[in-house]
C-alpha cells in the first residue's frame, strides 16, 4: 500500500512539474520538453589547475578555462583513474562552474562559501586564485563538513572550515567581514531531474518548494549582513522553480536598497530569459541580469544571480 501511494505521489509530482508549470520552459512544446528530459546528458570534468597543468586529451568546453566534455564511456574510466584519486581531475556538471566564474575570485580576497559541501565550488575558487584567497568553507552538517575537508585536501585547496547554521552566520562572523560570498543554496534540485530518474521526485512538491524558498530568503538575508560594502554575493541554485530563483532575488532587492544586480554575460545555447512574473504576480525588479538555464545535453538547469552591495 505504501509503495502504491508513493507511486501515485510521484505521478502527481510529474503532472504538476511537466504540465502545469510549462511556463518555466520558455515556450517549448510538451514534445520538446519530453525530448530534453529523455536525452542523456553529456558528462564533464574540471581540470584542477592546482595539481595539473598539462593539456588534456578531451574536448574543451568553449566558455570554460578549465572544463572538458567527456563521453559516458570515458566517465567510468576517469572516475576510477589515478588522476581523480590524486585530485588532478574533478568530475562535475559544467553548470556548477558558472557561479564560481560569476564570483570572479581574486588573490587576497576574504571569501565565504556559505553552503560549501561537498567542495566542488570551493576548490574551484582556490584553483582560480592559486590558493591565494582567504577562503572560509561553511556547512551546517558535520558529516558533510568532514567530506568537504577530505575533498579539499585531496584537491590541494586551502581553506578554513566552520560548522554553522547558515541562517545564523552572525553568531560566528562579524558583520561586513567578507569581500565576496558564494551562496549555492539548498534547493529542490529540479535541474537534476529526468523522466527516467524517479528518485528525485520523492521529495518534490509545491509545499516543499515554498519551504525552501523561505529558507533561501533567510540565508540570503543573513549572508548579506556579513558582506562588506562594495562586496559581491553570488546566489545560485540547480532548480527551475521561480519560487527559489527570481522570487528570492526580487524579495532581496525589495528588502535591501543597498543591493543591485550585475549582468551575467555568459552565452550558452540553453540560456533563456528570466521570468517577469509568476502565478499572476509581477516582480518588482528587472531580473534580466540574472542567468537562467534550461536543462541541455551538456548542463543541468541552473540559476545564477550576482548581487553587489553599495558602499
Amino acid at each position: 500500500m505504501v509503495k502504491r501511494t508513493n507511486l501515485i505521489e510521484k505521478r502527481q509530482a510529474k503532472k504538476i512539474l511537466w504540465t502545469e508549470r510549462t511556463a518555466l520552459w520558455s515556450g517549448l512544446t510538451m514534445l520538446e520538453i519530453k525530448d530534453i528530459l529523455e536525452t542523456p546528458r553529456s558528462q564533464s570534468l574540471r581540470q584542477n589547475t592546482l595539481k595539473s597543468a598539462k593539456k588534456l586529451n578531451y574536448t574543451q568546453i568553449d566558455w570554460s578555462v578549465d572544463g572538458y566534455e567527456i563521453s559516458a564511456s570515458q566517465l567510468e574510466e576517469i572516475k576510477n583513474s589515478k588522476e581523480v584519486a590524486d585530485g588532478k581531475l574533478y568530475v562535475q556538471n559544467a553548470a556548477s562552474w558558472l557561479p564560481v566564474y560569476a564570483l570572479n575570485p581574486k588573490a587576497g580576497e576574504v571569501i565565504l562559501d556559505v553552503c560549501a559541501a561537498p567542495g566542488g565550488k570551493s576548490s574551484h575558487i582556490q584553483a582560480l586564485t592559486r590558493n591565494q584567497s582567504k577562503l572560509v568553507c561553511n556547512d551546517n552538517s558535520k558529516p558533510r563538513l568532514i567530506k568537504l575537508q577530505t575533498n579539499m585536501e585531496r584537491l590541494g585547496a586551502k581553506a578554513g572550515y566552520t560548522l554553522c547554521d547558515a541562517t545564523r552566520l552572525r553568531r560566528l562572523f562579524d558583520i561586513e567581514s567578507f569581500d565576496k560570498i558564494l551562496l549555492d543554496a539548498p534547493c529542490s534540485g529540479e535541474g537534476l531531474m529526468t523522466l527516467s530518474n524517479d528518485k528525485l521526485f520523492d521529495s518534490w512538491s509545491i509545499a516543499h518548494i515554498r519551504r525552501l524558498s523561505d529558507l533561501q530568503k533567510k540565508i540570503l538575508t543573513e549572508s548579506w549582513q556579513v558582506l562588506k560594502p562594495g562586496g559581491t554575493l553570488v546566489y545560485s541554485t540547480c532548480t527551475m522553480a521561480p519560487e527559489e530563483n527570481e522570487s528570492v532575488v526580487d524579495y532581496h532587492l525589495r528588502k535591501h536598497s543597498d543591493a543591485t544586480l550585475q549582468t551575467l554575460d555568459f552565452s550558452l545555447i540553453n540560456r533563456v530569459p528570466t521570468l517577469k512574473s509568476w502565478n499572476d504576480r509581477r516582480y518588482t525588479n528587472d531580473l534580466s541580469p540574472c542567468l537562467r538555464l534550461l536543462p541541455s545535453p551538456l548542463t543541468e538547469a541552473f540559476f545564477v544571480a550576482k548581487l553587489v552591495k553599495s558602499v
